[in-house]
């Protein structure tokens, strides 16, 4: 392969046989070699062909800012998470979970925590995720000697599961309808023009696409929280639990499918959440 851009000692950009421009890594594959020399195929070790322009784009100017061990890092993960799940993951992901997991480390290393507080979700309703963030949590206190924790391994389960969604699949296209669709029950019920840009917001329509993959994908849940605990949440957030519970009856007239508590727990709090900082 002829080199057409060095962005480090072992990421170049490159072309395959079809002429699409494609980035090929390897050890040492760009040592004292400049454009326009070729690489045998021998010495690359892993070629990434990105079908977006857009996100090929995105991950050029990645691979320039970052240390190599950051891009092997994820390809681990990711290989790990695909072996796991025993499927492919959307291409995005080595766009994204590189970028996490660069920035990650530099909260590690500064002292600088964040609290997932989807983590309680991520643990029951995505085990499988949440496995291999444990081992992505694993690998990369190894590799970057910091200790980082399980709310890292649910961020790393939210790449996860985000990546297993292919954006150019009709399950997709419903998924998008259903969030509108429980976002306009809120903005409707609740009388609130969303903040798009906070925290609250982000959050909220992060649990609304994991609740909507779950809905279309049939995956079942058992309900375990506690009564007690489902009263008080009910009591403290009247408005909020009406709107869950509106949300609940479309889902189950348009859908066909049974909103349990545990369900309408968690979606009471989000929006209970997203309408106080909106």
């Amino acid at each position: 392969m002829t080199i057409k851009k060095i962005f480090n000692n072992n990421v170049i950009l490159t072309e395959n046989e079809a002429g699409r421009e494609v980035i090929a890594t390897g050890k040492g594959i760009a040592f004292n070699r400049r454009v326009g020399c070729v690489v045998p195929d021998s010495e690359i070790e892993r070629i990434y062909t990105l079908s977006s322009s857009d996100m090929l784009n995105k991950f050029k100017e990645l691979v320039a800012s970052l240390s190599f061990d950051y891009l092997q890092v994820s390809n681990e993960i990711i290989d790990c998470a695909q072996k796991i799940l025993g499927c492919k993951l959307n291409e995005s992901i080595y766009v994204a979970l590189t970028d996490h997991i660069h920035m990650a480390v530099h909260r590690a290393r500064n002292g600088i925590t964040i609290n997932n507080m989807l983590l309680l979700e991520i643990k029951k309703f995505y085990e499988q995720e949440y496995s291999i963030g444990l081992k992505a949590v694993e690998i990369m206190n190894r590799r970057f000697n910091v200790e980082l924790n399980e709310d890292e391994a649910g961020f790393i389960a939210m790449h996860i599961i985000d990546a297993q969604l292919d954006f150019k699949k009709p399950l997709s296209n419903k998924i998008i309808n259903l969030i509108q669709e429980i976002t306009n029950v809120v903005r409707m019920t609740c009388r609130v023009e969303f903040d798009k840009d906070s925290l609250a917001y982000y959050r909220f329509v992060t649990h609304v696409k994991f609740f909507a993959k779950r809905i279309f994908s049939g995956q079942e849940t058992a309900g375990d929280i506690e009564d007690e605990i489902h009263f008080m949440v009910k009591k403290k957030y009247p408005q909020a639990y009406s709107c869950a519970e509106k949300i609940a009856e479309l889902i189950g007239t348009k859908y066909n499918y049974k909103v349990n508590a545990d369900e309408k727990f968690y979606l009471t709090i989000h929006i209970a959440k997203v309408v106080q900082k909106s």
